[in-house]
């Protein structure tokens, strides 16, 4: 394939691949209680009565209840206010709707490219804030830890309800999942719409929401026999890029205790690094343009005028489908590593890590399904080429196609490195300064797949440990593997309880240090340390230099 050729073939891919998993006020005492015991199905909120269901496993969940108000009409775009009450019990036996996205039905058979009910339909309801709760069979009459999970999707893609927490609240814990504004109606930042705010600045809606299902669990996870003061925030992708924004967000303080950060980091480079007010506005009147909302005067009122139809299916010069936090708005004041240098953080407990393969999920997408094919040697050395510029002999010196079993694989390895790995490991060795930090490094080479990749073998791609957290009916995981999985769930849960993964029965997981440089590796033959970590990714060579290109989580 000739490097024109190619560039043509896959500029659209790139942009539509790397958009799928890339990706306060004080606040009363709660107010929450159960009706009865903390096993009744119905609980009652600060906002009203739900009634749950009875899970498989003998514990409980509870669905799509509201922790916001519909952010709709005159309410687009602007901080999430409180849910309305309600006299009645509230049925929460069923998911709430996703918040408004395109289905990802990409693949040349017109399948998701991802798991998910949420990447099967997609959703035009922005009457989305809502969020799940998974209980235990039994709390033996304590309040048990709690875990705010965030989905990843780019920013753009995904949902709360995508993800079951039986497994992990199976080991004692209570589970939260957050639906949270998407795309432009949950990151756009505009001038129309910064001229309007009390603070001047726009942008940031999801991570407002994520907060304000954060005070909702302040104030409510008691009633479901969670405990307020022992709530870990964490997500994957595009949610361990937010939850990175909040542990630098002062408006954060005091709404967890602990974190969890899986393939996605916006400190350290190769995540969705937040973008200055001035960039993202630039970006929002480029969108605007494209939905046909340029005039600057009556911006704000023409996107509030558009059918939710129109908005996610916007585009325009410099925007892409991925959409990242920017700093500006008091939710974000400065970027993520400044906070860290000024010491402006919530140094907090951290588990950290990243798969082994993580790009090449992207590489089967862009590449081999979407991109006319695999690579050859000529091609894969044409495509480092116009993604590194002045730096592309060191890359190909450093990752010969030669040295791999095919260029696919060559241009996986580039990626993973410069994206995930060296970054997690960077944000390890940040964290650590300031907080117990506990790293690993995913690696199952048989994972299951999401989508089918007949040049590209998969192994521990991107998102391919959630299932080993997060239980999915069509996956059926080996003996070794539900040992894994087994292993993983306790090691989180530990982590949530007390802020150490380590516990009776488990392989030692050391807590990481600069010096001895550990990282846990989980896979279903080998659970331990390694110090290869660094050698094997090559970060010595990613280190010295800033991440090109921004990959999406």
């Amino acid at each position: 394939m000739r490097p024109s050729n190619l560039r043509k073939n896959l500029a659209h891919a790139v942009i539509a691949a790397l958009a799928l998993l890339l990706a306060s006020v004080a606040v009363p005492p709660p107010v929450a209680r159960a009706d009865t015991a903390q096993s009744s199905l119905v609980v009652q909120t600060d906002r009203g009565r739900v009634r749950g269901a009875a899970h498989r496993d003998g514990g409980r969940v509870f669905q799509g209840i509201p922790f916001a108000a519909p952010p709709t009409g005159r309410l687009r775009w602007r901080p999430p206010r409180p849910a309305e009450r309600w006299p009645d019990v509230r049925d929460a036996t069923a998911p709430a709707p996703p918040c408004p996205q395109l289905p990802l039905t990409l693949l040349p058979d017109g399948g998701p490219v991802l798991p998910g009910e949420s990447s099967r339909t997609g959703s035009t309801t922005e009457d989305c804030l809502y969020l799940n709760v998974w209980t235990p069979a039994r709390t033996g009459g304590r309040h048990l830890p709690v875990l705010v999970w965030l989905h990843g999707g780019g920013n753009a893609y995904g949902a709360g309800s995508d993800y079951d927490g039986s497994l992990l609240s199976a080991h004692g814990i209570v589970v939260v999942t957050v639906n949270y504004r998407l795309g432009a109606l949950g990151f756009l930042a505009h001038p129309a719409l910064s001229a309007e705010s009390r603070g001047h600045a726009s942008g940031d809606y999801g991570l407002m929401d994520q907060q304000a299902a954060l005070r909702w669990v302040r104030r409510n996870i008691g009633a479901f026999g969670g405990d307020q003061g022992r709530v870990t925030l964490g997500g994957q992708s595009a949610g361990s890029v937010d939850t990175c924004a909040h542990i630098a967000s002062p408006t954060a303080g005091g709404l967890f205790q602990r974190a969890i950060q899986q393939s996605g980091s916006c400190a350290s480079g190769g995540g969705l690094t937040p973008l200055t007010l001035g960039a993202a506005e630039q970006r929002g009147s480029h969108f605007a343009a494209s939905v046909g909302c340029a005039e600057p005067t009556t911006a704000a009122a023409c996107l509030r005028a558009l059918t939710t139809t129109e908005l996610i299916r916007g585009t325009g010069p410099g925007t892409t489908s991925l959409w990242a936090p920017n700093t500006g708005p008091r939710i974000l004041p400065r970027a993520p590593l400044r906070a860290w240098a000024e010491g402006r953080v919530h140094a907090v407990p951290t588990l950290n890590g990243n798969t082994h393969d993580e790009y090449r999920y992207f590489t089967a997408l862009n590449v081999d399904l979407l991109g006319g094919g695999p690579l050859t040697a000529a091609s894969y050395a044409a495509l480092i080429g116009l993604e590194h510029s002045g730096r592309a002999g060191a890359v190909l010196h450093t990752y010969p196609a030669s040295a791999y079993p095919s260029p696919n694989l060559a241009y996986s390895a580039v990626n993973t490195d410069q994206r995930f790995a060296c970054p997690a490991r960077s944000d390890s060795r940040l964290y650590r300064t300031r907080a117990p930090v506990y790293a690993y490094e995913f690696h199952d080479p048989q994972a299951p797949p999401f989508i089918p990749a007949p040049h590209t073998p998969q192994g521990a791609f991107h998102a391919s440990e959630l299932v080993y957290l997060f239980p999915r009916d069509a996956v059926r995981l080996t003996p070794a593997q539900r040992r894994l999985s087994a292993t993983m769930t306790a090691y989180w849960a530990r982590f949530a309880a007390t802020g150490d993964p380590n516990g009776p029965g488990a392989p030692a997981w050391p807590r990481y240090t600069a010096e001895g440089d550990r990282v846990q590796v989980l896979a279903p033959d080998r659970t331990a340390p390694t110090t290869g970590f660094a050698t094997d990714h090559h970060c010595a060579f990613w280190s010295p230099s800033p991440v090109s290109g921004g990959a999406v989580r």
